[in-house]
């Protein structure tokens, strides 16, 4: 009977161990406790690069002016929705594309250096170009600027691996995952890396740990364009590449061990009774 005990221990032991084991593994923010406060970080907009295309729509008193700015074909204005063009609308906008020398050139008004400035600085800077230019008779007009093919791309040990649009200035990087279905139960959230490239053409590669409330104060925070976000396989994941491996590093494995154990020890005390 001694022994049945100690295979039974040993049992709930294992299953215990293996239980602690996986939440440490899989769980976010493991450190942070519930109403605890996280020091901001300054946050970075995204700004405007060389090959980025935006879309510019300016609304004003002259209507065909307007449409000659915006870029507009189709036969009526289009619907806007928090700057946004609605689906419904039978009006196209074509996307202006920043040249090699950051800039985009606009009718009636020319080229204007666009690099390096938000969303919001250029459309202050459009709304001064088209009033200084005085193609308008009044100085009521509007500007509003969307991203229009800044992207992100996603690979690894995360359930949809690709390439997401970036529809908003500060996208993080849990949105990010979440966009792309969240990691898969094999991705290391330990490892997380983000491969970001620089102005001056370099790279730079950020590791983040979800599980550690750190990563919230790291500079890859805020998703920038053409980011890739890389996850790593954990033990499990990788050691289907050697079936023997997977099979002893795996916690089902050593539960199904310490079962048939117990049932040993079981039959072992029937017999001896």
């Amino acid at each position: 009977m001694n022994a049945l005990k100690v295979a039974a221990v040993g049992l709930i032991a294992v299953a215990a161990l293996s239980g602690c084991s996986a939440s440490k593994n899989v769980l976010y923010l493991q450190d942070l406790t519930p109403g605890e406060t996280v020091q901001q970080i300054s946050q970075t907009p995204i700004t405007v690069e060389p090959g980025d295309e935006i879309m510019i729509y300016v609304s004003c008193s002259d209507a065909e002016m307007a449409g000659r700015l915006s870029l507009i074909s189709g036969t009526r204005r289009p619907q806007l929705q928090d700057g946004l063009m609605l689906s419904n609308s039978t009006a196209a906008m074509v996307p202006y594309t920043v040249n090699t020398r950051g800039c985009i050139t606009m009718p009636e008004i020319g080229e204007i250096k666009v690099a390096g400035l938000t969303r919001q600085q250029i459309s202050a800077l459009i709304e001064q170009k088209v009033i200084d230019s005085k193609l308008v008779k009044d100085n009521s007009i509007n500007v509003t600027v969307q991203f229009a093919n800044l992207t992100f791309t996603t690979m690894g040990e995360i359930k949809n691996v690709g390439t997401y649009n970036i529809a908003k200035d500060n996208l993080t990087i849990l949105e990010a995952i979440a966009a792309a279905g969240d990691l898969t139960i094999y991705g290391r959230r330990d490892a997380v890396w983000v491969i970001r490239e620089q102005n001056d053409g370099t790279r730079a590669a950020y590791k983040l740990d979800l599980r550690s409330a750190d990563f919230l104060t790291s500079p890859a925070y805020y998703v920038q364009q053409n980011d890739v976000i890389y996850v790593e396989p954990n033990s499990v994941r990788a050691g289907q590449s050697t079936i023997n491996e997977n099979t002893f590093k795996s916690a089902g494995f050593w539960t199904s061990m310490a079962s048939i154990a117990l049932s040993i020890a079981t039959l072992v005390v029937t017999l001896t009774r």
